[in-house]
């Protein structure tokens, strides 16, 4: 075990020290580290101690560890080499702007966690030094107050943040966010979306994907090129103003046209009584999700009741996340682009450091439609309404009627 002769930081020593100075245990893993390479302990190239070999002499979790290494590589004071280790990269301080990312727990793939890796690649070369934190969800107001305390004693001079969810407890975590943003004079760019609900506006600006724009190809694509004229749209529940977007840019396709009907349903998409009751209720011919992960268990729930896909409903997703077109009936979706979300916003960031006078910016990105079999037509170029699904088709795996939400 690697331990440095002056700096022998275990169980309650470093308990100690991190009640006196208030900081989270990485934040003392980094400094620590960042002195060590400071006062020549370890010269351009040296390696560091190993991941393990930190996480015993700190007595903390590899993910502390990973996260102060991290910091240290994009400050440029490590390098971190895939299956080799990390290594002092220079033994001088790197004079780089703090700019904070405040961020949810991410799934691996998803949308923003692409984004993430970008702006961590790209923002060094404006010279900038992105500080990432996460949110506790399950602590949530002690999270926020302690990252932006943590970022504020570490000189941030902007913010990125992806907004939590539209709901009492988050909103006013959103709020705080914000406010303490105007306080310290710290230029705000929020991600994906407001902080405030649909068609209200906050005073930040705004870097998105064109989600009532998605919402519209797809209605008009199952309107249009699949003859669907009973779409159901299909959510687990509004949390986000983007889901709200989604849905406007379907109602606007279906304005359009006079034969086609819309009806809105909440639940979630693994209840199989939800389903079949829609599928009862409103003999749809198509299904518009709100998600590509509502749509996988939408589609797993419709093959489990006996309902073909696509040629007895059309369903529909939205992201193309990694695993849409690798589900059992590959799925039609929007695809949006992490890149442009990421280097926009990036810009926004620029433009707002050189001028605080700019009025609020919404920079909305066009999504692309992406046609999977899941909407095909069947070979003799009938729509789907020609198929439609009837009560006997349900009628073996039903237990029971009932009625959509």
């Amino acid at each position: 075990m690697f331990i440095y002769p002056d700096d022998k930081l275990h169980g309650a020593t470093l308990a100690k020290q991190q009640k006196r100075e208030n900081q989270p245990k990485y934040a003392i893993v980094y400094e620590a580290l960042l002195k060590a390479i400071r006062r020549g302990k370890y010269t351009p190239g040296g390696k560091l101690p190993s991941e393990t070999e930190l996480m015993e002499q700190f007595q903390v979790s590899r993910t502390t560890v990973i996260r102060a290494l991290r910091d240290l590589q994009v400050a440029g004071m490590v390098c971190r080499q895939r299956g080799s280790g990390s290594y002092a990269a220079n033994s001088q301080p790197v004079n780089l702007t703090p700019i904070g990312l405040i961020l949810p727990e991410l799934e691996p793939g998803s949308l923003f966690s692409v984004v993430q890796q970008i702006l961590l690649s790209e923002a060094q070369k404006l010279g900038w030094h992105i500080l990432i934190r996460r949110i506790d969800m399950d602590q949530l107001s002690e999270s926020a107050a302690q990252i932006l305390e943590d970022l504020r004693q570490g000189g941030m001079r902007g913010l990125f943040y992806l907004p939590l969810p539209i709901r009492p407890d988050c909103s006013k975590t959103n709020e705080a966010i914000g406010r303490h943003c105007v306080e310290w004079k710290n230029p705000l760019v929020l991600l994906d979306r407001d902080i405030h609900p649909l068609h209200d506006r906050s005073q930040f600006d705004v870097v998105c994907s064109d989600n009532e724009l998605g919402g519209f190809q797809i209605g008009r694509h199952l309107i249009r090129d699949c003859s669907c004229r009973r779409i159901v749209f299909l959510y687990e529940g509004f949390e986000y103003p983007t889901m709200e977007a989604r849905l406007e840019g379907i109602r606007s396709a279906v304005a359009l046209s006079p034969e086609a009907r819309l009806e809105v349903c909440a639940g979630d998409c693994d209840d199989r009584n939800l389903l079949t009751g829609i599928l009862e209720k409103f003999r749809p011919d198509a299904i518009a999700c709100v998600s590509d992960k509502s749509a996988a268990k939408a589609l797993r729930t419709l093959i489990n009741v006996g309902v073909n896909v696509p040629q007895q409903i059309k369903l529909t997703g939205f992201d193309d996340t990694a695993t849409a077109a690798l589900l059992a009936v590959p799925l039609t979706t929007v695809r949006q682009s992490p890149e442009t979300i990421a280097m926009q916003a990036l810009n926004a960031m620029r433009q707002r450091l050189e001028n605080r006078g700019l009025s609020a910016l919404t920079i909305s990105i066009a999504c692309a439609l992406v046609v999977r079999e899941s909407t095909a037509v069947p070979a003799n170029g009938a729509g789907a309404g020609s198929v439609g699904v009837t009560k006997r088709t349900l009628k073996a795996a039903t237990p029971h009627k009932t009625s959509a939400h």
